[in-house]
């Protein structure tokens, strides 16, 4: 889901980065005049820096000390290819390691500048029918956009965000992918960070503890948002000329760029539900059936919670049902998983949702690998040096605890979500 990130190295020294035989730094030349650039193309002056690039990644070192990256973490996970396929949260993790192993760059010390969140779904109609109908983000007009990279695709900018809509089969298709079916990317490229500051997303650690898989309501509420025309709307149930007359006059994008250009804000908000209510009972409901993909890739793209992202010096340990867990059995087992840990409640009571005091002995019995990943996450330090029984029971104690903070701020996030479903 994620895909192109800015953002700012703290902590690290320069040189770590400098004697990397993985990374060429060069020095930003104009060169016409050979001589450093100290303005950009707009003309203000600039700080020096030298640059590399890996894996689509561009790597910055300031004159001034300011180390950053910028690129495509996607195309990161496809060797700097492309990002037309998926990239679920376990690749997302193995490229956080990836890089922390290469570079010594750890999530928590990747403060986000610029955030790109979106997915790539199978549309049910060809996906440039799609982008050809998309009029309109809230109450700004829709425009087509070309670079060399991104091929061309559609977008909206807002002033903290920015929504765009690609066709990534014909973006890749020219440069010799193998692609068979329509492939339509819809995503939000966050600017400005105080929204997700208002989340409390800093940095990238903050974003994985936060879970990709809650941008969900947000990705399909900015998706609802698109005023989409539905062609064709089916116009023989439509008895009224005047109804017919408003279809004709709702297939054209300048219809309602000139209501918001001539400050008809009352009217273009009666219009557009008018179009909503005639789609609901005239049409295939397209824009519905693409909210419901986008839904159900969300799902399958961020499965049952994985271990939280600790240290990234070792191996990530991603919870794998085992065959017996998978194979159904006639006695009635607890089936159910952790919801702070995100391991398996086998052997506690059927209805539990966190690991208890019985459920971690069982732990230090068959995993003890798991059990110290538990322990190291979730015992309180006061209790380090106790013995086995004391740290099980306050590890138990902190677990419940922290359930019950996540559901206080998660719950925070859901009332704010529905007082401001818009923000810009």
């Amino acid at each position: 889901m994620i895909d192109f990130v800015k953002i700012i190295i703290k902590d690290l020294p320069k040189s770590i980065l400098e004697a990397n035989t993985l990374l060429d730094f060069y020095d930003n030349i104009n060169i016409a005049t050979g001589e450093i650039k100290t303005k950009n193309k707009a003309g203000n002056k600039i700080s020096p820096f030298k640059k590399a690039e890996y894996k689509s990644l561009e790597f910055k070192i300031y004159d001034s000390g300011l180390i950053t990256i910028s690129g495509s973490l996607h195309k990161y996970w496809n060797e700097g290819k492309h990002n037309f396929n998926d990239f679920n949260l376990e690749a997302v993790l193995l490229v956080l390691q990836d890089l922390n192993t290469k570079f010594d760059i750890h999530p928590s010390k990747c403060v986000l500048k610029c955030l790109e969140v979106g997915i790539n779904i199978e549309p049910p109609i060809p996906t440039n029918e799609i982008l050809d109908n998309c009029f309109m983000h809230k109450t700004k007009p829709f425009e087509y956009k070309y670079n060399n990279d991104e091929g061309k695709f559609k977008q909206v900018q807002h002033s903290r965000y920015i929504i765009k809509l690609y066709n990534k089969g014909l973006q890749y298709k020219p440069k010799g992918f193998e692609i068979s079916n329509e492939i339509m990317r819809f995503e939000i490229k966050y600017i400005k960070m105080q929204h997700l500051n208002e989340k409390g997303i800093f940095t990238i650690q903050d974003l994985i503890n936060y879970g990709l898989k809650n941008f969900k309501i947000e990705l399909i509420n900015e998706w609802e948002n698109v005023l989409f025309f539905e062609n064709p709307i089916r116009l023989y149930p439509l008895v009224k000329k005047t109804d017919i007359k408003a279809v004709l006059n709702y297939k054209n994008p300048c219809f309602w760029t000139m209501l918001i250009s001539n400050n008809q804000i009352k009217n273009y908000t009666y219009h557009k539900r008018r179009l909503k209510d005639m789609t609901t009972k005239y049409s295939e409901m397209n824009q519905s059936k693409v909210s419901e993909k986008i839904s159900e890739k969300i799902e399958i793209l961020n499965p049952i919670r994985l271990y939280p992202l600790l240290n990234m010096s070792k191996r990530i340990v991603f919870p794998i049902k085992t065959q017996e867990e998978n194979t159904p059995k006639k006695d009635k087992v607890n089936s159910s998983i952790c919801r702070v840990t995100g391991l398996s409640l086998k052997g506690q009571k059927t209805g539990s949702h966190f690991l208890s005091h019985t459920g971690l002995k069982l732990l230090y019995e068959n995993d003890k690998m798991k059990f110290d990943f538990v322990l190291q996450k979730h015992l309180p330090k006061q209790y380090k040096n106790s013995d086995l029984e004391t740290k099980i029971i306050q590890t138990a104690k902190s677990i419940r605890t922290k359930d019950c903070i996540a559901h206080i701020k998660q719950n925070k996030i859901l009332q704010s979500n529905q007082s401001q479903m818009m923000f810009g």
